[in-house]
């Protein structure tokens, strides 16, 4: 396509005769953008507006556009500089160089501009290079006239540093719009490196990605780092800055400003985000006023949100500023920061703020309004500990809330060794001037030392919060919350679950009436491997589900996210969804690592655990050594995971077929609990059951049949009787390949359909790949394969054996719902509180207890409920 110039340029002296000159040249080191070149060419509008800051390569991509002009084109390029221009001298230079026969003027300016650009002939593309940086209304508004009502052959086309005073949200509802702003021109990373490539520079990875965040893709800034650089001068000038960039940054930015605009740029930048209103507090009163003004000249403010009331400055400006020396003194910004953050309760920003003005004390004293329910949000238990390196030792030990606070720090990092000193520092406050605050802060220390109790398994957990709970007021309802997902836990360890989902319930209520999302959050994770225990997935998936969207209106990170994505993952893998699985159980690992939670450990797992049962075996000892690695660093002790990775190491083994090694480690498990005082740590209640099913597997595959058909037999009745229904359904699969191998076939049918069964109704796919995996074609034959069909879809299509009200324990012929209201109604509640325990409706329940009457074959609840005891449910 051929291309055709009739550029022009605009004296940058306003007494200067004006001179005809080409399109400006390419910069020699240029990286093309066809990204934004292929946009801006091919938008059908009136206006394409470039506005950003100074050095975001502006006037470069508009000359590239300019070189794609089309061949039936007139195209006119005015280099404004940034100066001062009237519409009259618009209207000379466009008469100047459009063809002969325009009217003549009338004296009303705008009209004789809109005559001038009527008389053009086809399409005409005129470009206004570096709009005036200072703000002239007649010229704004007599431009916004020739946008609105010039002809639709005339394309403008601006590069600005200033936002101008046009009528935009008009022109972008009409289709006339098109806008590129600083975000859109910062180079992305395949620019980076072309960038790169053309300076002949070939950077280490970790360099990239510190060149990469600490530019934010500033062309200007990126190209004055790289000038006759190597690898080891960008690192270098990235962590001090040039001489060349500070002058560049004084002479495009600095020095066309206010005094005032530039004090408030110098404290600006040494605040990570910015409001109009914290602006007023920290800029004396005038900080709405500047922010308007930064905003509109462009001076390098970044929206940080979705509504607009953050904001911060681009960081390599703000890095920049922070290094060059200045009358202000940042103590006073930061102090008045702080200040301004304490009155909102914005606790974590008024510590950070005070820690930069140098004043230890002061963030001390903030730290004290540090709401507990503030550790579960974001990273700020790992911002606590932080904290804590960085503050005087004794400042952490100098009143009773501190040394709490630190102390639930320290659990939710599985710190467990160093609570016992938060515990020492606390005793030493004993006694308290009276009763009152003796029993309270008794209690306080109580509920701490249950916490760590129940995350080393030890049984005195359940006391210590009991008695906490009977003592602990209304003001500490966060620590009561924590005391009953304690019992819950500790519950759940015991095989006591109709214990724990009484105890879930009282900490749900509570959270809810303190309008505490976070808290419920938390406590919805027990709920949900409650009902995984239980067997009631897609219940368990829903109650997930519903935690995690009202989480995502409320808070953007938190380990309690964090939790639930894993738990998502642990979810989805049970019910044969491995790709899903793989990727919560990733997104999980992210969100708990940055929160710096100790239920990542569980992502490390999960993720190992799947690569086991896939035969993806290096994939899985990486995963292994990689949590090993991470708990070691942390300075998490054994006791918060005890066995759990033997656990999975054995269960490795035994995919790979090496029984002795398996059997080995699954032995040292055993060690550990059997004879022990430990209770199963939290998140993995039934390692020892699964353990013994473990060692059922090696037995039956080593030739001794009927142990393992025995301890397969014992297990099932024991899960039966304590509701553990998934646990039973596993190890039914387990039991009917035992009985395959030691020849009772009959039997093993029968077990076998009974397995699938319960899994479809579970919808349990996990067991079924360790028997498809050993035993394919049996697996076949009863769940047959169409053509790319996977063992899920099998599964969920598997037409059930009809029920059988005569039937025994073994033939669970009530359903996983069924069977939680029945014992419910055991213990002697009502359907309103079985309504109320359950969140469902009163019709629910009543329809629920119908339909147990009917299949038990019963008229009454309590005959409904002997008939249960009599089958050794309860």
């Amino acid at each position: 396509m051929s291309v055709r110039f009739n550029p022009v340029a605009l004296g940058t002296d306003a007494a200067a005769p004006v001179q005809v000159a080409t399109v400006p040249r390419l910069p020699p080191v240029h990286v093309p953008r066809p990204r934004l070149v292929n946009a801006l060419v091919d938008a059908d509008c009136r206006l394409r507006l470039i506005c950003a800051p100074a050095g975001f390569g502006k006037s470069v991509l508009m000359s590239e556009c300019a070189r794609q002009v089309p061949a039936d084109t007139q195209l006119i390029w005015l280099d404004i500089s940034g100066r001062q221009l009237t519409p009259t001298d618009l209207y000379e230079q466009l008469r100047r160089h459009l063809p002969v026969g325009a009217p003549a003027p009338t004296g009303d300016i705008e009209r004789d501009l809109l005559d001038l650009l009527r008389t053009t002939r086809g399409a005409l593309w005129i470009m206004l290079d570096d709009f005036p940086r200072q703000a002239h209304a007649a010229f704004d508004a007599c431009l916004d006239r020739l946008f609105e009502q010039g002809p639709d052959s005339v394309s403008w086309w601006v590069t600005s540093r200033r936002q101008p005073a046009w009528k935009l949200p008009r022109l972008l509802l009409q289709g006339d719009l098109l806008e590129v702003q600083a975000e859109a021109l910062a180079l992305s990373s395949p620019e980076l490196r072309q960038l790169l490539r053309a300076h002949r520079l070939d950077l280490a990875d970790d360099t990239f990605k510190q060149l990469l965040a600490g530019s934010e893709g500033w062309l200007a800034g990126v190209s004055l780092l790289l000038f006759n650089a190597d690898e080891q001068a960008v690192r270098e000038r990235l962590v001090a800055g040039t001489p060349v960039l500070r002058d560049y940054v004084q002479r495009e930015v600095l020095e066309q400003q206010a005094e005032e605009v530039r004090r408030a740029l110098f404290s600006l930048a040494r605040m990570p985000r910015f409001s109009q209103q914290l602006c007023e507090h920290v800029l004396d009163g005038s900080g709405a006023d500047i922010l308007d003004l930064l905003k509109v000249n462009q001076l390098f403010v970044r929206q940080i949100d979705n509504c607009g009331e953050w904001f911060r400055l681009w960081r390599p400006l703000a890095s920049i500023l922070q290094r060059m020396s200045t009358t202000l003194s940042p103590t006073q910004t930061h102090l008045r920061a702080c200040q301004w953050f304490a009155n909102r309760g914005e606790m974590r920003e008024a510590v950070e703020h005070a820690l930069w003005a140098g004043q230890p004390e002061v963030a001390a004293n903030f730290l004290q309004r540090y709401g507990q329910e503030q550790l579960l949000i974001g990273d700020n238990v790992s911002e606590f500990m932080r904290w804590r390196s960085e503050l005087p030792q004794d400042l952490f030990n100098s009143t009773t809330r501190l040394i709490v606070l630190h102390g639930w720090a320290l659990i939710l990092s599985a710190r467990l060794d160093e609570v016992d000193d938060c515990l020492a520092n606390l005793a030493k406050f004993f006694p308290q001037p009276d009763a009152r605050r003796q029993a309270q802060l008794l209690a306080q220390w109580q509920a701490l030392r249950g916490f760590q109790a129940r995350l080393r398994g030890e049984p005195e957990a359940r006391d210590y919060c009991l008695q906490a709970l009977d003592v602990l007021s209304d003001h500490a309802w966060a620590q009561r919350v924590l005391c009953y997902q304690v019992l819950t836990q500790q519950a759940m360890a015991e095989g006591k679950l109709d214990q724990a989902q009484l105890y879930n319930s009282e900490g749900m209520k509570l959270a809810r009436l303190k309008g505490s999302l976070l808290y419920e959050g938390m406590l919805s994770v027990d709920r949900i491997q409650l009902l995984e225990l239980s067997g009631e997935f897609e219940r368990a998936a829903g109650v997930l589900e519903e935690s995690l969207m009202a989480l995502r209106d409320s808070v953007r990170h938190s380990p309690i996210i964090g939790r639930l994505k894993l738990l998502q993952g642990h979810l989805l893998a049970y019910q044969g969804l491995d790709d899903a699985a793989r990727e919560a159980f990733q997104q999980g690992r992210t969100e708990t690592e940055t929160c710096g939670d100790s239920y990542v450990f569980f992502g490390y797992a999960g993720l190992a655990e799947l690569a086991a049962r896939n035969q993806e075996f290096p994939s899985a000892y990486h995963w292994l050594r990689e949590v090993e690695r991470l708990t070691q660093w942390r300075h998490v002790p054994e006791a918060r995971f005890r066995g759990i990775l033997a656990l999975l190491t054995g269960a490795t083994w035994l995919h790979q077929g090496q029984l002795k090694k398996a059997r080995s480690i699954f032995m040292q498990v055993l060690d550990l609990y059997e004879g022990q005082r430990y209770l199963a740590p939290s998140g993995f209640y039934e390692i020892l059951p699964r353990v013994h099913r473990y060692l059922a597997v090696i037995d039956m595959l080593s030739g001794r049949g009927g142990l393992a058909i025995d301890t397969l037999q014992a297990l099932i009745e024991q899960s039966v009787r304590t509701q553990r229904l998934a646990l039973a359904c596993e190890c039914r699969f387990t039991l009917a390949e035992a009985l395959y191998l030691h020849g009772r076939q009959v039997e093993a049918e029968q077990e076998l359909r009974k397995a699938v069964d319960e899994a479809a109704r579970q919808q349990l796919v996990k067991p079924l790949y360790e028997l498809q995996h050993r035993q394919p074609q049996w697996i076949a034959r009863v769940l047959p394969a169409a053509k790319g069909e996977s063992l899920r879809d099998r599964l969920l299509q598997f037409e059930r054996e009809p029920d059988d009200a005569a039937g025994g324990a073994d033939d669970m012929i009530l359903s996983n719902r069924e069977l939680t209201v029945l014992r419910l109604i055991a213990q002697g509640f009502s359907n309103q509180e079985i309504a109320e325990q359950l969140f469902i409706s009163l019709h629910t329940v009543k329809t629920h207890a119908r339909r147990i009457n009917t299949k038990l074959g019963v008229a009454r609840r309590t005959q409904a409920v002997a008939r249960a005891k009599s089958l050794g449910w309860f």
